[in-house]
């Protein structure tokens, strides 16, 4: 499984355009690979040109927090079969790695109208 996640200079999870890296995490090789996010310095479509960047770096599983994904980011991720963990909040991403199998209990492919950005 192929985990991605916006992270901010600090390390911690964020919206998806508001981190400047993408990291993924491969549970099947164990190791970690780190983007610069390509929608970071975008005008307009943000959010679609990182979950294009998702896509076709073969990512499985998005840790979100609320309001990372818009309505149109959001639905092209769900056509493509992403799944999601969601967070309550920005937390660090070395923290939700190491408990992986916790966060994995929840994974969803949904997420509530009301954490999408507006």
């Amino acid at each position: 499984m192929r985990i991605a996640a916006t992270i901010t200079a600090e390390g911690y999870i964020e919206k998806l355009p508001d981190g400047p890296y993408i990291i993924i995490f491969d549970t099947q090789k164990e190791n970690t690979e780190k983007y610069d996010n390509p929608g970071y310095f975008l005008k307009e479509g943000r959010r679609s040109a990182i979950v294009d960047f998702l896509l076709d770096k073969k990512t499985d599983v998005v840790i979100t927090v609320p309001e990372a994904f818009c309505s149109l980011s959001y639905g092209k991720a769900k056509q493509k079969g992403l799944k999601f963990i969601r967070l309550e909040k920005s937390l660090p991403y070395e923290e939700v790695i190491q408990n992986l199998s916790k966060y994995v209990e929840n994974l969803t492919d949904t997420i509530p109208e009301d954490e999408l950005a507006k």
